[in-house]
């Protein structure tokens, strides 16, 4: 089996317990193959990173300014679900619609890695369930820097493919 596969083995699996545990259950598996992890902080477009790709606390935004020290796996992890959590609550307030628990995932990772604003510009196609023009809008966030980025695009693609299984 190749990674693929098995990544995706996984996510079903992940979805069939979610009927119990809900969208975290997914994003445990979802958000880590996609992320990655690094104990140390790494410069990530805009930020300091670290961890599943969450901020380093107090670090500031200049990429010649590197922050001391490393995070667990087991502190990167409860990083991540905090801020799934944090962004849960913010986007749980916009949306109309009952989403099920592959749909929050899928939107909750879409908001992890490219913030909770650029999450709020898919509302008003998630509420008026315009799937069409959500699909569109979702696949178009493929740029780092202002170039193509062809692990962005897969990840859109495997967000998409989540957020539609309905």
């Amino acid at each position: 089996m190749n990674g693929k596969t098995i990544f995706w083995l996984l996510v079903a699996g992940a979805i069939i317990l979610s009927a119990m545990s809900g969208y975290r259950v997914i994003l445990k598996y979802f958000l880590p193959y996609w992320e990655g992890y690094q104990s140390k902080p790494y410069w990530d477009f805009k930020q300091w990173s670290w961890g599943y790709g969450t901020r380093v606390p107090n670090s500031v935004n200049d990429p010649t300014k590197i922050p001391a020290g490393t995070i667990s796996r087991a502190e990167a992890f409860a990083a991540m679900m905090q801020h799934i959590d944090r962004d849960y609550t913010d986007l749980k307030k916009l949306v109309r619609v009952p989403l099920t628990s592959a749909q929050w995932a899928a939107y909750l990772s879409f908001a992890y890695n490219l913030g909770v604003g650029n999450a709020d510009n898919l509302v008003n196609n998630i509420n008026s369930k315009n799937m069409s023009a959500l699909e569109h809008q979702w696949n178009s966030y493929v740029n780092a820097g202002g170039v193509v980025n062809d692990h962005l695009k897969a990840r859109r693609a495997a967000e998409w493919e989540l957020f539609s299984q309905t």
